[in-house]
């Protein structure tokens, strides 16, 4: 229990943000949408136009293979391109478990999360995406441990600026923010 009297769920699965396009059929029609984290269990959705009200649905998710970058350098990172470890396409089908709705707002009424969970996901499949969450999670404790140095170290501020770009956090200017984000995906792992 925590402080405040409420109990910590702990996941079956970890689960690792993971910021990309996926790509889902419905009536011979396909449709985009916006994957927010990823478990060898399931997958969060967002950015959804909307979702078929089916037993299973095919998806299409982009893994990234990213390597481990704490013994990377500066000019390592920089030089640091995708193409080099390809992202890996997943076929699967998933079932919907839970839909989330973020606000009442009129612009966000027919867009939603959706907690999805894979109905077919092959070993080969399950071990990409727990190779992904592990390599994450120590790139993640490895953002973390380079963001605690920016005011001691000068390059540590650039390196957090790459990485952190690198791993999906874009377009953050502010490094109180970056530490607010990290730190929340870091905990959200397990709970």
């Amino acid at each position: 229990m925590t402080s405040a009297g409420s109990v910590k769920h702990y996941r079956k699965h970890l689960r690792a943000p993971l910021y990309d396009n996926i790509l889902f059929e419905d009536d011979n029609y396909v449709f985009k949408a916006r994957t927010l984290n990823i478990s060898e269990g399931g997958i969060l959705l967002d950015a959804l136009p909307h979702f078929p009200a089916k037993e299973s649905v095919g998806i299409l998710v982009p893994v990234p293979q990213f390597p481990q970058f704490k013994n990377f350098s500066l000019e390592r990172l920089k030089d640091y391109s995708q193409e080099l470890f390809p992202k890996k396409i997943l076929p699967m089908k998933v079932t919907m478990v839970r839909r989330e709705t973020e606000t009442t707002s009129v612009d966000d009424v027919f867009r939603s999360r959706i907690g999805a969970a894979f109905v077919s996901a092959d070993h080969q499949t399950k071990k990409i995406i727990s190779d992904y969450v592990d390599v994450f999670v120590s790139n993640i404790v490895y953002l973390q441990a380079i963001l605690d140095q920016v005011n001691v170290d000068k390059t540590s501020l650039e390196k957090v600026k790459v990485l952190s770009h690198i791993l999906g956090y874009r377009n953050l200017n502010k490094i109180a923010l970056l530490r607010k984000l990290v730190t929340h995906d870091y905990q959200n792992l397990q709970w």
